[in-house]
């Protein structure tokens, strides 16, 4: 497991607004590895984004609030239980997932998964 510095962004939810963030990240080519949308809930956009440092410049010039926000992420194999796996060593660490958001690319041996949890520290530890 990784410790990984994710944006929290505060955009408005409407049609295009994800659209332009994107566009915008792109033409200073920074790349997304890892995006979750969920207007509903506080920070309402989660991304993962490299090069960090250039993704917040993008940000502060589009005038969009965000902050920082550590979290984990993990290459898991692409098979049943694996995550169960992973998910189980943080449980009997005491370590609460808050949320988790994840794909994987068919043909890909590994997905990744982001988590955030109670404790990133302690959790980075599980490898």
């Amino acid at each position: 497991m990784a410790r990984i510095t994710q944006l929290l962004i505060q955009a408005e939810h409407k049609p295009g607004t994800l659209a332009t963030i994107c566009s915008e990240l792109a033409s200073k080519a920074v790349n997304i590895t890892a995006i979750m949308a969920a207007p509903e809930q506080p920070g309402g956009l989660r991304m993962v984004a490299t090069p960090h440092a250039a993704a917040k410049k993008v940000l502060q010039t589009m005038q969009l609030p965000y902050r920082e926000e550590d979290a984990i992420a993990l290459r898991i194999t692409d098979r049943p239980g694996a995550l169960g796996k992973v998910t189980r060593k943080l449980a009997d660490a005491d370590v609460n997932i808050l949320y988790a958001y994840g794909s994987i690319v068919k043909g890909e041996q590994r997905a990744l998964i982001v988590l955030g949890v109670s404790d990133v520290a302690k959790a980075e530890k599980l490898v």
